[in-house]
């Protein structure tokens, strides 16, 4: 008889934090941190008062709480990078694409858009936030690329740096323009233009072949 593994149980007021929570993202992200009441989240989350404070201590417990949790949810998307038997600049192009569904997603620009705004009010958090988000995406690709480059595929020296190009290239002005507001008529292709361009210009600095400026 094969013996079935106990369900595990979930923390309890597990879910009424995360309703809570999806209840303050939508009103952080309607009303800014300014107009993001804790009245105003209790209405929208059918929560009490006391409810809030005890899982959050307060307004500024709870928008950390939500940047936090939100951040590493838009995150979990974006799993290791496979350095084996891989086409490099074809694997450059699926990173790419990965992290600008991530960046352009309408949630994670609208936290971005408060993170800007309310950072000087948070630095503890912005540095959270980046430790969850930029860093760990960053340390993916460095480790990749050192891989790689231990291997004789690329020139990467140092990786560290040449992946953080790597995402500055990716995002290029369209990140910045989409979060004031300003995005291109037709986004997606203007995405892929980013990519196609960043790639190519990427793969210029790190191909090892000489002269290396293949498109």
């Amino acid at each position: 008889m094969t013996a079935v593994a106990p369900r595990r149980a979930r923390p309890r007021g597990e879910p009424r934090r995360a309703q809570i929570l999806d209840a303050a993202t939508a009103v952080f992200l309607e009303h800014g941190y300014a107009g993001g009441t804790i009245d105003l989240v209790v209405a929208r989350a059918g929560a009490s008062k006391a409810t809030i404070y005890s899982f959050f201590g307060g307004k500024e417990g709870l928008f950390s709480a939500l940047i936090d949790e939100r951040a590493a949810r838009i995150l979990a998307g974006f799993p290791d990078i496979d350095v084996e038997n891989v086409d490099i600049r074809a694997a450059l192009v699926d990173i790419a694409r990965r992290y600008m569904d991530v960046a352009m997603n309408p949630e994670a620009i609208g936290l971005y858009r408060l993170i800007l705004a309310e950072g000087p009010r948070f630095p503890e958090l912005v540095r959270s936030v980046y430790r969850v988000g930029s860093d760990r995406v960053t340390a993916s690709l460095t480790k990749a690329l050192g891989v790689w480059a231990r291997r004789g595929r690329i020139v990467a020296d140092p990786p560290e740096r040449l992946a953080t190009q790597f995402f500055d290239l990716v995002r290029g002005e369209l990140h910045l323009r989409v979060v004031a507001g300003l995005p291109p008529d037709d986004l997606a292709e203007a995405v892929e233009r980013n990519i196609e361009h960043a790639v190519r210009t990427f793969w210029r600095a790190v191909s090892p072949r000489s002269g290396a400026h293949a498109d």
